[in-house]
Formats: structure tokens, sequence, C-alpha cells
């Protein structure tokens, strides 16, 4: 379909990468996108990438700059959150995370499945992912609390980190198919 000589109408809008498919003239835009679900999307990518980005940036932050109150507020914000025992904890320039290491995993991972994650798979697919993560979370929970092996940061950032990005994935792909 093509536009009337006006220049008003509307035009198909040609696939991507198909070789004959006209090219959009110049200065004409598109038609807009429903306001509601792109920005809601984009705020809520920002907000967990910002959100998962913040207790690696704390403990960088109070060790390169006098917040005093502030960095102790900053470090008080996750004490609802997590166990913060020191043996389970990182250290970044000298200053311990305000969470476990299992914990940042997780934020790191949220801050990455918002940042990089794109809203591909259905629900009915990321459900089996969540369920093998959790499992796989809970697996080194209970092998490091039982005793059957010592704390290792890199496991429990590993589980972390998966089941963060697999939460932020299930929950932008969640957001982006909901009904304008």
């Amino acid at each position: 379909m093509t536009a009337p000589a006006s220049g008003r109408g509307s035009v198909a809008a040609p696939s991507i990468g198909h070789a004959d498919a006209p090219a959009p003239a110049r200065g004409r835009s598109r038609a807009p996108e429903p306001a509601g679900a792109p920005s809601l999307l984009r705020a809520a990518r920002c907000a967990l990438v910002l959100l998962g980005a913040l207790p690696w940036c704390v403990p960088l932050a109070r060790s390169r700059l006098p917040l005093g109150e502030l960095g102790a507020a900053l470090d008080r914000f996750f004490v609802p959150m997590c166990h913060r025992m020191p043996e389970r904890s990182l250290a970044i320039e000298g200053v311990l995370m305000p969470l476990c290491s299992r914990c940042a995993g997780i934020f790191a991972g949220v801050a990455a499945g918002a940042a990089i994650a794109r809203p591909r798979l259905a629900m009915t697919a990321l459900r089996p992912i969540l369920i093998a993560i959790s499992a796989m979370m809970v697996v080194d929970v209970a092998t490091q609390d039982l005793g059957l092996r010592p704390v290792w940061h890199a496991t429990r950032l590993a589980t972390g980190l998966a089941f963060g990005y697999a939460v932020a994935a299930a929950f932008l792909t969640r957001l982006a198919r909901r009904p304008g």
C-alpha cells in the first residue's frame, strides 16, 4: 500500500532486511507508539540497572569518598535484605559489600538482565529456567550450610547472577507483553 499524493494516509512499513522493499521517505516519521508501554519498560529497565548496581557502588564510593553518614545510611539500606555475614561477603577496595556474595550476585544479575536481556522467551519457557536456576541455588546453599564444602564466593556469585538475570528477564518479559 502506498500513500496518497497528499502524503497523508497509512504506509505499510517495509520488512527489515527485505532487499526490494522501498526505503522510508526522509523526514517522514513513524506512527507514534503507545506512550505507556515502551516508556514504562524503559523506566523499569533503568530502575533495575541502577538498583542492581547500587550494592557494588556503595563500597567503592565509601572507599574513595568521605561519605560519612550518607555512606552508613546507604549501607543500612541493605540490612533487611541479607544476613551480611562478613565471611560470606566480598570486599571492594577493603570495604565490605553491604550484601553477601550471593545477594550481590543477585543484584548484579538483575542489573545485567535489565541492561542486556531482551524479552524474547515466553513465560512458559522462562518458568522452567527459573525453576532450574533456583534449584541450583538451593543446592549451592545446602552443600555449603551442611558443611559439605567451604564458602566459595565464585559459586555464590554465579548462582546469584544467574538467578537475578532470569528474574529480571522474566519480569521485563511480563511487563513488555502486558496489555497496554
